[in-house]
């Protein structure tokens, strides 16, 4: 009992006076900031609110956390909100990204697209066809007129495959609309359904290179005589991520 006895006293002993030391120093580091604060003349906060000005800037460093768990909406930051990221996690982990009821985004801003089930079939007579809009109309040989509104984007051979290069060629024959090519080149498999077709130049220009990594001329003209191939669509950097994504030309 000696022992306990004389052990709990002297942590006491220590502990009082660590906790007399930090607080001689944390006095002290007040008064230095206080000293500096009210003689710096860079920040007219801290002079004019010496030391408890300085929790403006941790605040506005925290702020953007705070923000992101507790108190801005799912649909109020940028460039990703928290409804995006989440949908990202969801399907990265293989979880269902459906939500139900209903959507969280605005369907009332003007020039919003958003599709609705039709309970019934719309009459031909009933259906607003799409307006004919064209490509090239005074910079290309052959302009290129399409009334599709929903198209292929670009995939490339490389992160498909051969069956799926082939059921899109031809479903995009059969749908009246355009596919691209993707950034892999031009295969057997595109021009096999006979769809109208947008050739992707990328960075790395596949398809259309020499042996040092230069646009081939020859190359390029050779994949214009194609009739299926209506557009070219030069790529200046990756679509997912900040930039431009790709500028479609017409090339007859």
């Amino acid at each position: 009992m000696d022992f306990l006895s004389s052990l709990a006293t002297l942590t006491i002993h220590w502990g009082a006076l660590l906790f007399v030391f930090l607080l001689f120093v944390a006095v002290v580091t007040v008064a230095v900031m206080y000293w500096v604060d009210t003689h710096q003349t860079v920040h007219t906060i801290r002079r004019n609110y010496p030391v408890v000005g300085r929790f403006r800037y941790l605040f506005e460093h925290l702020g953007e956390f705070f923000r992101q768990y507790f108190f801005a909406m799912d649909r109020e930051e940028r460039p990703f909100d928290r409804a995006e990221r989440s949908w990202a996690y969801r399907a990265a982990k293989k979880v269902d990204t459906t939500i139900a009821f209903g959507s969280t985004r605005s369907l009332e801003t003007p020039g919003d697209i958003f599709f609705l089930n039709c309970a019934f079939p719309t009459l031909d007579e009933d259906a607003a066809q799409p307006k004919e809009i064209c490509i090239g109309e005074f910079t290309a040989k052959t302009p290129y007129r399409t009334r599709s509104v929903v198209n292929i984007s670009g995939m490339s051979f490389g992160a498909l495959s051969k069956p799926a290069v082939q059921a899109l060629s031809k479903g995009a024959r059969k749908a009246g609309i355009w596919m691209n090519t993707g950034e892999g080149g031009l295969s057997p498999y595109h021009l096999e359904g006979g769809c109208d077709l947008v050739f992707q130049i990328g960075t790395a220009k596949y398809g259309v290179r020499n042996h040092e990594g230069q646009l081939d001329d020859a190359k390029l003209l050779s994949l214009a005589e194609h009739q299926n191939v209506r557009m070219f669509e030069i790529k200046m950097s990756q679509g997912a991520k900040p930039g431009k994504g790709g500028c479609c030309r017409a090339q007859r």
